[in-house]
């Protein structure tokens, strides 16, 4: 059975899951949530779902609480406030990882459009990777600012925000607030630092309370996810950060209530969270890397790979040798034929980043090359994301608020 059967047949199975326009994603709500702030986004009966439940508010609230997976989610008390407001899951991007999801917040734009197709990005003028949101080269941690490398050139797509008819702004913790990355992301939304949960809160509630017009307000948790890579998914640390944003939200909910506002606040997760074994590494020293113009990029569990011309056949070979009891190994056509990336077409920078082939993780493995930074905090995860697991790749829609919006449509 050839590598991309395997893959199919993990879809057919629901071993893995398949991005498909026929099922609502993170992109249908991010361009949900575009369409009601007056940006002019491609439609479908998701998008068109998404912003009828957005009509009559004049404060829209998006949540992206990192790692809350559906499973997170289901573990939670039935009585829960961010059980009883989920809606339905939905499907993470692909791969479901932090920067991606994100960056289509930032563009209203899948992957395959937007480029950032992982943690690591194929940079082509330094053939090596580069770390998105730490603004560096992956192998050294050399600023891309003294590489000649802007964020325009990481992150080519336009940015939505500054498109907005309503007044924007971006609550994110204080440690990113002002990152090159946010600073694209935001445009000439105001960008406001946080520390704790209740503090971002009590930010958003004065910020509408003290409105004078209709508001956007992008609130950015890196909570579960920290405490999940570190004690795992389902471990009790986990599990109360889910709890502790619950209750916040919760609140949150309440105060806006009592304000006498028109409101919606919109939530989902950028990815879930798998227990990761075994972890694997590819050396610096590996004589497979001798088939590589450049380091693999990606991310833990889907890895793009820029292969010499002429070496294609000995590395798929290797690779395959070495990896393919945890990895399928694609060429770039089938990867673009599956639409894995998203159902838009792919960007010219896209393109160049995917490389000749890519290889997805089939169960619970993890593989990173080992001449990036990070090694030491690689090793000590208990738990990752990435991948096209049920696990990883479905995410809850969570809506709230008062508007005279329509009941939702499954």
């Amino acid at each position: 059975m050839s590598d991309r059967d395997r893959l199919i047949e993990a879809f057919t199975t629901g071993a893995l899951v398949r991005p498909s326009p026929d099922h609502m994603a993170f992109i249908d709500v991010i361009r949900g949530v575009a369409h009601a702030c007056g940006v002019t986004v491609p439609l479908n009966d998701h998008v068109r779902s998404i912003t009828a439940h957005l009509n009559g508010a004049d404060h829209i609230i998006l949540l992206l609480a990192d790692g809350l997976g559906i499973e997170s989610v289901d573990a939670m008390p039935r009585g829960s406030w961010i059980r009883q407001h989920t809606l339905r899951s939905i499907h993470a991007p692909f791969p479901s990882t932090t920067t991606s999801a994100v960056t289509s917040i930032a563009t209203a734009q899948y992957p395959a459009t937007h480029a950032v197709t992982g943690w690591w990005v194929h940079v082509p003028s330094l053939q090596a990777p580069a770390t998105v949101f730490a603004h560096d080269r992956a192998t050294d941690g050399t600023s891309l600012d003294r590489l000649g490398v802007t964020v325009r050139d990481l992150c080519p797509a336009e940015p939505m925000l500054p498109l907005m008819t309503r007044s924007a702004a971006l609550v994110l913790p204080a440690d990113i607030v002002e990152s090159p990355f946010t600073c694209y992301m935001a445009g000439t939304a105001e960008r406001i630092g946080y520390g704790r949960l209740t503090e971002a809160a009590q930010i958003i509630a004065r910020r509408i309370m003290e409105a004078d017009g209709p508001t956007f307000t992008y609130w950015y948790t890196s909570s579960p996810d920290r405490e999940a890579h570190e004690h795992g998914a389902t471990g009790a640390a986990s599990r109360d950060a889910s709890d502790r944003l619950d209750r916040v939200l919760e609140r949150l909910n309440g105060e806006l209530a009592e304000l006498g506002r028109t409101y919606r606040i919109i939530g989902t997760a950028d990815h879930g969270h798998l227990q990761m074994q075994p972890h694997l590494e590819l050396e610096e020293d590996d004589p497979l890397l001798d088939d590589l113009t450049a380091p693999p990029a990606g991310d833990m569990r889907v890895q793009f790979w820029h292969v010499s011309r002429g070496r294609e056949s000995s590395f798929a070979a290797g690779f395959r040798q070495r990896f393919g009891r945890w990895f399928v190994l694609l060429t770039a056509a089938e990867f673009e034929e599956l639409g894995l990336l998203g159902a838009d077409p792919w960007s010219t920078p896209t393109r160049d980043r995917v490389g000749q082939f890519v290889s997805i993780s089939m169960g619970t493995a993890a593989l990173r090359f080992a001449g990036l930074r990070g090694q030491a905090g690689y090793r000590r995860m208990r738990s990752g994301h990435s991948g096209l697991s049920p696990a990883e790749m479905l995410v809850p829609l969570i809506i709230a608020g008062e508007t005279p919006a329509p009941a939702f449509d499954a």
